[in-house]
């Protein structure tokens, strides 16, 4: 007959394994996927290296002031520096309306409201855009996500030719990055899914990208998890967009998603 004691023991030693295993599986984001075409001569994804690491560390420091930063603190400044927007696209199931877009307490919230002024559109989210254009450098919001499927998260730049998701986030964990060309018809992409550890939509997280004539690194609190080289085809400025969309590819939408919103508490550009 077995020990109980020792059983006991094993059996603890056993859980305390599956635990940690299975916290550690979690920790790490998982290998990257691709959508659209595979890599490009404008955009071929690379590992992240220590290199990496040190390099965006060094962008968030002191010792890079930022060339343009707000927190959103000043309702005036941010009628003079964005723009809210009108769209409704027929791919989504919301449309998008300047009153969804507030700055009030220290943040601007891309709220998810009622409407009834949306042809077929029983809700209504957020988009702004940057007035002004900016170049190479580095860019980085902080971001809590609403706590639901359905709704798409995105903090996003625009240059002439491509289109650089920085972060499209899925609740609770999933972290999508895309680089888009243009010219070729917008399905002509590369992109990375992250899965992450933590529910997003529980506090605030820096999302970010340094942009280079050579390459795009994508991080999120300080932790690179994507690169792509894109050879110097790259270039110009971009406008820097921020805006949510219910939608089916982002999870099944809720049968009533009002209340449920993304909140920008700081955005800032360091010039190169």
């Amino acid at each position: 007959m077995n020990n109980p004691c020792r059983l006991s023991l094993f059996c603890a030693l056993l859980l305390c394994w599956v635990v940690a295993d299975a916290a550690l599986a979690v920790t790490l984001p998982l290998p990257p996927a691709t959508w659209g075409n595979p890599d490009q001569v404008w955009g071929t994804r690379r590992p992240v290296t220590d290199k990496d690491r040190e390099t965006i560390a060094e962008f968030r420091s002191s010792r890079h002031p930022a060339t343009y930063a707000t927190s959103f603190k000043d309702a005036a400044a941010f009628e003079e520096d964005w723009v809210r927007q009108t769209d409704n696209p027929g791919s989504l199931l919301g449309c998008r309306q300047p009153a969804d877009v507030v700055v009030s307490g220290g943040a601007m919230t891309l709220k998810t409201l009622a409407t009834d002024s949306c042809p077929n559109k029983k809700w209504a989210t957020g988009s702004v855009w940057s007035k002004s254009r900016m170049g190479y450098g580095f860019y980085e919001a902080r971001i809590k996500v609403a706590d639901i499927t359905g709704l798409n998260n995105a903090f996003w730049m625009v240059t002439q030719k491509y289109e650089i998701d920085i972060a499209e986030v899925h609740y609770p964990n999933q972290l999508g990055i895309t680089l888009h060309s243009w010219s070729g018809g917008k399905d002509h992409s590369v992109g990375f899914k992250r899965i992450l550890r933590d529910n997003l939509a529980a506090d605030f997280h820096d999302y970010g990208v340094l942009w280079t004539s050579n390459e795009l690194i994508m991080e999120i609190d300080g932790e690179p998890v994507a690169a792509i080289v894109t050879n110097g085809a790259v270039d110009g400025s971009a406008q820097v967009r921020f805006s949510t969309a219910l939608a089916t590819f982002a999870g099944p939408v809720p049968a009533n998603p009002v209340g449920h919103d993304m909140v920008v508490k700081s955005f800032k550009f360091v010039a190169l």
